[in-house]
């Protein structure tokens, strides 16, 4: 059975609607035995939006917003292939991972409908992984030292689809790429902000000393010890392990340092 048949088999909800006629484009045959939204196996109830499906399904997902990604900036770096390298080995064969690779290969050169495939993710999973998988694609942008206007826009117009908050997004974004570019960068639809006149590239720096600690937290400066607490446990609750489970080992090292870099920002708020 070919990698991406047996993807299709293992499949629930990402098997069908965007994300699983992506992948049953690529193997050039219709989708067979995965429910579809017409057929009432396919069908949710509406309410809290929590995790359905396999871990299968997260990491479908994931490959084809990675591969979003990577389209953004019209080339794909070496050492965003070794970024995604380690989580796919941590979470399949060595076999499996090198034709995840090639799968994800072939899903850069699709033309992938980004909003319509956000809208089936976050109807089938909760907002922590939601928040997890926008998390590890700003590790993904980053990894090449390089932070692109394109990388930025795609970010911020698959955290909007995906529900993630302004207060966590500029968390997320301060942590990754740096205090203080939050607002400067522009962003995707009203929400975020409108762009803001930047183009060209930022290096990264991968020293968080110079972050700003209130951005780091999601918050403005001069929010009050309250907030500065109140965020803080947000956050220290979303990095808890039990948050990253399934997710690979490569998110949970991940969360680790993010962990790490949020408890060194609540010191330097927090009163003595």
């Amino acid at each position: 059975m070919s990698i991406l048949k047996w993807i299709l088999t293992g499949l629930g909800w990402a098997g069908s609607g965007p994300i699983g006629a992506l992948i049953g484009y690529l193997i050039g045959s219709a989708i067979e035995g995965i429910a579809s939204p017409s057929n009432p196996s396919a069908q949710h109830k509406r309410g809290r939006y929590q995790n359905r499906g396999s871990e299968a399904d997260v990491h479908a997902s994931l490959l084809v917003l990675i591969a979003a990604v990577m389209q953004a900036d019209g080339s794909v770096q070496r050492s965003e292939l070794d970024y995604v390298k380690r989580f796919l080995r941590e979470n399949y064969s060595e076999d499996k991972a090198k034709e995840l690779l090639t799968t994800l290969r072939d899903l850069t050169k699709q033309s992938i409908p980004v909003d319509d495939v956000c809208m089936q993710i976050k109807v089938n999973t909760s907002y922590d992984t939601r928040y997890h998988i926008v998390d590890f694609l700003y590790g993904l942008a980053v990894s090449d030292s390089d932070f692109d206007v394109s990388e930025d826009l795609i970010l911020r117009r698959i955290a909007l689809h995906l529900g993630i908050n302004n207060m966590d997004l500029r968390s997320i974004h301060a942590r990754h790429v740096g205090g203080g570019t939050y607002g400067n960068y522009g962003g995707y639809g009203s929400q975020y902000g409108g762009y803001g006149g930047y183009s060209g590239s930022r290096s990264y720096n991968p020293d968080s000393s110079g972050r700003d600690p209130y951005e780091v937290l999601g918050l403005e400066k001069g929010a009050s010890q309250a907030e500065i607490k109140r965020a803080y446990r947000r956050l220290a609750m979303k990095y808890h392990p039990d948050k990253v489970e399934g997710m690979g080992e490569e998110v949970k090292k991940n969360s680790e340092r993010q962990f790490k870099e949020i408890n060194e920002a609540y010191e330097k708020l927090r009163e003595k």
